[in-house]
């Protein structure tokens, strides 16, 4: 777009979406393809980088008058792409509460680009899962732990509240407050609570939908993220303003934009600091020389460990009764001096079979490292907490701030890194993407003004379109993630 001041700073598109009444059962694809557009503008001008553009998504009934009665609370996605050049950046969906959406993108690079809307849930169907929430606080998903008594083996239930059990069996309560923690297990007979034993995932409660909801869930109840959006023909985007000019050093604290980034032939350019890149081992090797990573949290954060296991050539060790799935696991390049560290967090943890005593609370991990500038502690959690309320999730992410807090008190300079939830498929009323943003934006909240780094993977993930969500992303997106993390442990 031409820098004419006689012109608009954005160009705008009115989409027409004819839908049924709130009360319809009509299912999720249903919905997505009763969606019609007609362009207010022709794509007849050439934009340049750093231009702002804007799509007005409207909902309009049968009569063509305008209804919040259609798609009021959607949860949509916007990106923008360049799917060739594997370029592409995240949009920003504004609702404005009365049926109609604004999706905001930047121009970051040059080329032909393709715009993004996505429905991944209607507010039908945001509906159902806030109320199996309500109706199912605790039972969607189940633990046990079992022990071993010569040749036999004794299983109890576990969970995040003993209301979950019969109320005539004793409990065991492995509550720890100091870490936002509740956790309690059927006591078995003749067995002390003290006794060691083996946590694992037991089962999911796929009964929790009325008769005749599943329509809004696609098949296998994942959720399918509709593409309600489509441009009849790219635009063209020429030079312009160089978007990374003037950018920061790393340094932890630093504030992160609603469009931090963006990718540019597979590689993450960050708006918020100059990254790093690296192109041999021998570069990852000197940025980490002399290192200690302490890596905690789920399987999200235990991609950044073997990852850097690979990139740097070192042995992965499994701890004594550890497995690869949860840890301990210990890594040393004994040339440069590099010590990377994994371990999963506490329950609840879906998981197979791991002793008790291997897991522990992350508050607890926090408050056994000394700190000092050559340590990094990352921490996600996220993943297995999106079939519980918040409000357990929210504990959990206050105790882990204090102890953060307290880490800094004893060393101020040791770096903490917090890696956000990435985009995924799953089973909708358990772990996709509406109940996992809903905990990434309470993390966000809760981290909010301290001294840490945020690795935003959730942008990451959303701004590329050559993948398909997954809970665990490609490697080359987790190798963007660590070259952001080592941008702070190194900066330019």
């Amino acid at each position: 777009m031409n820098q004419d001041e006689s012109k608009q700073p954005y160009v705008t598109e009115k989409r027409s979406i004819y839908c049924k009444s709130k009360e319809s059962p009509m299912d999720e694809e249903m919905y997505a393809n009763q969606i019609r557009s007609f362009l207010e503008f022709q794509y007849n001008e050439t934009f340049i980088i750093g231009d702002i553009l804007r799509i007005v998504v409207s909902v309009e009934g049968n009569e063509g008058n305008l209804t919040s009665a259609c798609n009021v609370g959607d949860y949509l996605r916007a990106s923008i792409s360049s799917v060739k050049t594997k370029s592409g950046a995240v949009g920003i969906i504004t609702d404005h509460g009365n049926g109609t959406y604004t999706a905001t993108f930047r121009l970051l690079w040059a080329g032909d680009v393709h715009m993004k809307i996505q429905l991944v849930h209607s507010h039908q169907a945001i509906d159902v899962i806030k109320r199996t929430v309500m109706e199912h606080p605790i039972d969607k998903v189940m633990f046990q732990k079992t022990y071993t008594v010569g040749k036999d083996k004794i299983y109890t239930r576990c969970n995040v509240d003993p209301a979950i059990f019969n109320k005539t069996t004793p409990i065991c309560d492995y509550s720890d407050p100091h870490a936002g923690a509740s956790w309690y297990c059927e006591k078995a007979s003749n067995i002390s609570c003290n006794t060691p034993g083996y946590h694992s995932y037991l089962s999911t409660n796929f009964s929790l939908l009325r008769n005749g909801e599943e329509v809004r869930f696609g098949r296998g109840l994942k959720g399918i993220k509709w593409k309600v959006y489509a441009s009849p023909s790219p635009i063209k985007v020429i030079g312009g303003l160089d978007p990374l000019a003037n950018r920061t050093r790393c340094k932890p604290g630093l504030p992160t934009n609603q469009i931090s980034g963006f990718y540019e032939d597979r590689v993450w350019n960050s708006l918020v600091c100059q990254n790093r890149h690296f192109s041999s081992q021998s570069e990852w090797g000197k940025c980490l020389r002399g290192k200690t990573l302490h890596l905690m949290g789920d399987s999200t954060i235990r991609q950044w460990y073997e990852h850097l296991v690979e990139i740097l050539n070192i042995t992965n060790s499994i701890l004594p009764e550890g497995n690869r799935r949860t840890g301990p696991m210990l890594a040393r390049d004994t040339i440069n001096n590099i010590t990377v560290q994994f371990r999963a967090h506490g329950p609840p943890l879906r998981c197979p079979s791991t002793p008790t005593f291997h897991l522990e609370y992350v508050t607890n991990v926090i408050d056994k490292i000394d700190g000092g500038p050559n340590d990094v502690v990352g921490i996600t959690v996220w993943a297995h907490f999106t079939s519980y309320p918040v409000d357990m999730y929210r504990e959990r992410m206050e105790a882990i701030r204090a102890a953060i807090q307290r880490l800094h008190q004893r060393n101020p300079k040791t770096l903490v890194v917090i890696k956000s939830a990435n985009t995924q498929r799953g089973y909708a009323l358990i772990g996709a993407d509406w109940l996992a943003r809903e905990l990434d934006l309470i993390m966000r909240k809760t981290f909010k003004g301290m001294r840490v780094v945020l690795v935003d993977a959730w942008e990451m993930t959303t701004a590329q379109q050559w993948y398909e969500d997954e809970i665990h992303p490609a490697s080359d997106i987790i190798i963007q993630e660590l070259e952001f993390l080592c941008s702070f442990v190194c900066p330019l």
